[in-house]
């Protein structure tokens, strides 16, 4: 009588499509079985020989069961799929079998729910030799493609034990540093902003945008174009941020400022887990955020909301001088004392489906929403002909939504690195924005109003931008790897502002020269090729090149205007579209020790800010405004990096000694507004060309248990002038800036953490920036496993204000404002979560959790 096995489908975690079974293959020592019965004794055989029990023993003390091994297993000489082979995991030291399964008939196995740490894999079948092979699983890394099994029937197929070493939280790369937002206390219950400012080598300034040695980097989310601002992205939702100085042709050649890249939290392993913060703090600081991920089988999710409030009282400080054939004929002195609010709320939502071993589906949305309010005042005195004071009174509502949908695709293959990816995103910006200033002025002479003056302004932005791209990597040999791919970028955007004025006896009317309405289409198109290459043992190259199509067009609205660029403009410019980068690094054995020599050619096109014509900030004197006429700079930079620990691995130093060439420079220019010359007009403008030369340092210090110490510091010359246009000034001088961060864990539930910088006056072509410093500190205590308590204090001694000096021969300008007052917060975070557990199991199947427990399959 037939004995009858039903084998359930299992825990494959990524069922694949079935295919057709192989046809029937005749060999001399397995004969050919067709009688259905008989395949069913030859899968009963095949289990047995595995060595498959019903009963799984519990996996080690310890050790969480949230691995994942997959892969494809085929005969050797036909490479057609070895369907009901039966794979087994077992324990690395003993025949304990932790999970197993069957392959299916496209070839496909996965085993999940897996203990961490050193396994062992067995492939048996009737009529080929038992592969068995070694393999390493990390809590970092929980799942391994082993890509394409060959079931040998003459001979046992043993491939080597692959280590996995664990990954460090903070790492310094000799072409990137990463930093792990969650050991940083202060940013706790903060935005991006908080965060960014306390990263080596980075700064922010007075609006919120952040630079690196001096230039803006391209910020990205996840590796993906982004139109929030920093201060739109709760701290609580980063994992880390990653900086890249001179980035290869696989990057945009938007980036000759570099690549900030904001990874946000999302799991990848098993089970579910998440946080609850909750906080608050002074000038009505508030703040409640949830973080969610769920990974359930083939099916990933991750969820996310944040919400955040803020009050805000600054001061601001304006002294000028008006000159003439160059004497003093005139004084403004100004103060500005400033209130506002700022609320943002939003979140994301995101899923990844895995359809099978090595094809991966991912989908996000996120919306965020941010309202600002501002109400300053103004006292101001002016000394010329005729002596004045007066005040003015600004009052500010800007709303923003900001939108992003993200769909992608990722195919990897048995070839250990060989993958390829698609990604399609959409970025959507609404901005409005109302403000109006008031300003009255008396004379000294009885002190009577002479001129009140109303002004108000209302604007908006429309922007949409579409993005395609496509990467591919493929790793020809152990010596030789190849990257390439494409991408699209589409963005529309129509900005308006109309600017209406009141005067005395000449009522409202509106001011041509600050009103504006643009239509602003910016298409790129781009591919590139790189080629990496293994010269010796220890020194290895790459080269790649990129191809970059630009096309800027301006149309301004009822006045029948166009103007913008393109590169190439058929065969014109082509130069301005090919963007080469060559590395060579040398790597020291047994060590993380590493040198790097590059080149590359970039393009840096205008920020938005940079080009919105939005008076962005504006007082009684002084009006700021982008310029939708900037044009892009190209550059040419060099590093030489070396990175090398020291200490027996206490230390690590990272040193770079960097260049840059930079033409068409945009730079800060100042002139008097051609419709009252007694205002200053601030805007963008392309100069002439800039050359720099720096050399950076960054220490990271471990030299006990407890303390962990971060010291960085750069020292930069800067040689920039304008153009012919605006009065080919040039000016020459050196750059420097520090920052120290010290953790110190006092006891097992209790770190404190100091963080400190101070960045030295900068060159600009017109004057320089005055110097900016500050001291943060904060505490972290462990209530409990799994709830803890951060109380910080932001601008310990209230000494972070950013300004600059404008010298010119017609004026000398002085001024200074504040982003934030000094505040203190407390913010309350509760882990939760399991990550060898499911959400969706029914109650009769018992959850194994990561000490022990049994379950069949």
């Amino acid at each position: 009588m037939p004995v009858t096995i039903d084998v359930p489908a299992g825990r494959t975690g990524a069922p694949g499509t079935f295919a057709p079974h192989a046809p029937e293959r005749r060999r001399k020592a397995v004969p050919v079985i067709k009688s259905p019965h008989s395949r069913q004794a030859l899968l009963a055989l095949a289990l047995l020989a595995a060595g498959i029990v019903h009963a799984q023993p519990p996996a080690r003390a310890g050790r969480p069961a949230i691995g994942h091994l997959y892969g494809r297993v085929l005969d050797a000489q036909t490479r057609t799929p070895a369907e009901f082979a039966a794979v087994t995991v077992l324990a690395a030291d003993r025949d304990s079998v932790l999970g197993g399964g069957l392959v299916q008939g496209n070839g496909d196995f996965s085993v999940d729910r897996l203990p961490t740490g050193p396994l062992r894999l067995r492939v048996a079948f009737m009529g080929y030799k038992t592969l068995e092979q070694r393999v390493a699983l990390t809590p970092d890394a929980p799942e391994k493609d082993l890509g394409n099994l060959l079931l040998e029937p003459d001979q046992v197929v043993l491939q080597e034990a692959e280590v996995v070493r664990d990954k460090a939280t903070t790492m310094m790369q000799v072409d990137r540093r990463v930093f792990n937002v969650e050991k940083d206390l202060s940013a706790q219950g903060g935005t991006a902003v908080d965060v960014v400012k306390n990263v080596p080598g980075l700064s922010v300034d007075v609006d919120g945008n952040v630079q690196l040695r001096g230039g803006n980097p391209l910020v990205l989310i996840d590796g993906k174009p982004t139109t929030l601002a920093l201060e739109d992205i709760p701290a609580g939702e980063i994992e880390r941020i990653e900086v890249i100085t001179n980035p290869s042709v696989a990057f945009d050649a938007n980036t000759s400022g570099g690549i900030v890249n904001v990874v946000l939290k999302k799991s990848t392993k098993p089970g579910y887990y998440g946080n609850v913060q909750l906080g608050a703090g002074t000038n009505d600081r508030y703040q409640a955020g949830l973080n969610l991920n769920v990974r359930e089988g083939r099916w990933g999710f991750n969820l996310s909301y944040n919400y955040n409030t803020a009050g805000n009282r600054t001061d601001a400080r304006t002294d000028r001088e008006d000159r003439l054939n160059g004497a003093t004929v005139g004084r403004f002195h100004q103060t500005t004392a400033a209130s506002g609010t700022r609320l943002g709320h939003g979140g994301r939502i995101g899923a990844d489906l895995r359809i099978d071993n090595r094809n991966t589906l991912t989908f996000a949305q996120s919306a965020r929403w941010r309202n600002m309010e501002s109400d300053d005042r103004q006292d101001f005195t002016s000394t010329a002909a005729t002596d004045t004071w007066g005040t003015q009174r600004n009052t500010e509502d800007n709303r923003n939504l900001s939108l992003t949908s993200q769909l992608g695709f990722r195919r990897t293959s048995p070839k250990q690195g060989k993958e390829w990816t698609a990604d399609l995103t959409y970025n959507r910006w609404d901005r409005n924005s109302e403000a109006g200033y008031a300003t009255n002025t008396f004379t000294s002479d009885g002190q009577l109003p002479t001129s009140p003056r109303l002004q108000e302004n209302q604007g908006g932005s429309d922007l949409d931008q579409f993005t395609l791209q496509f990467d591919a990597v493929d790793p020809l040999s152990e010596r030789d790897r190849i990257e390439w791919g494409a991408k699209a970028d589409l963005t529309n955007d129509h900005t308006w502002l109309d600017v209406a004025l009141t005067m005395p006896g000449a009522g409202t009317r509106p001011d041509t020269a600050l009103s504006n309405d643009y239509d602003i289409t910016n298409r790129i198109n781009a591919a590139y090729f790189n080629w990496s290459h293994k010269l010796t043992a220890h020194w290895s190259m790459q080269g790649g090149l990129r191809f970059e199509q630009s096309w800027y067009d301006i149309t301004m609205r009822g006045k029948g205007e166009r103007f913008g660029y393109r590169y190439p403009d058929g065969t014109k410019d082509l130069m301005k579209a090919l963007f080469p980068a060559v590395y060579f690094s040398r790597k020291w054995d047994g060590s993380r020790r590493e040198l790097q020599v590059n080149f590359s050619r970039k393009i840096d096109r205008p920020r938005f800010w940079q080009v919105t014509p939005f008076v962005m900030n504006s007082d009684s004197r002084n009006v700021r405004i982008g310029n939708p006429g900037l044009a892009p700079e190209l550059s040419s930079l060099a590093e030489v990096n070396h990175l090398l620990p020291f200490l027996h691995g206490k230390a690590t130093w990272f040193t770079s000694v960097f260049g840059k060439y930079t033409q068409d420079v945009i730079v800060s220019y100042s002139t008097p507004l051609a419709s009252d010359t007694t205002l200053l007009l601030t805007t963008f403008v392309n100069g002439d060309h800039s050359v720099s030369a720096g050399w950076e340092n960054m220490v990271k210090l471990e030299p006990a248990k407890g303390p962990q110490i971060t010291l960085s510091g750069t020292v930069q010359y800067v040689d920039v002038g304008l153009g012919a246009d605006a009065g080919e000034l040039r000016r020459q001088g050196v750059n420097w800036s520090a920052k120290a961060m010290v953790n110190y864990r006092l006891r097992k539930d209790l770190v404190v953490q100091v963080n400190g910088e101070y960045e030295g006056p900068r060159v600009q072509p017109q004057g320089r920036t005055l110097d900016q410093y500050g001291v943060d500190a904060s505490v972290n205590y462990d209530l409990a496993k799994n709830l803890s308590l951060v109380a910080a204090v932001n601008d310990l001694f209230f000494t972070r204000r950013w300004g600059n000096v404008v010298d010119t021969p017609y004026l000398y300008q002085e001024s200074y404002r504040r982003r934030d007052m000094r505040n203190f917060r407390v913010t309350l975070t509760w882990k939760f979560g399991q990550q060898d557990a499911s959400l969706f199991r029914r109650r009769q199947q018992p959850t194994r959790e990561a000490g022990g427990g049994e379950e069949g399959f």
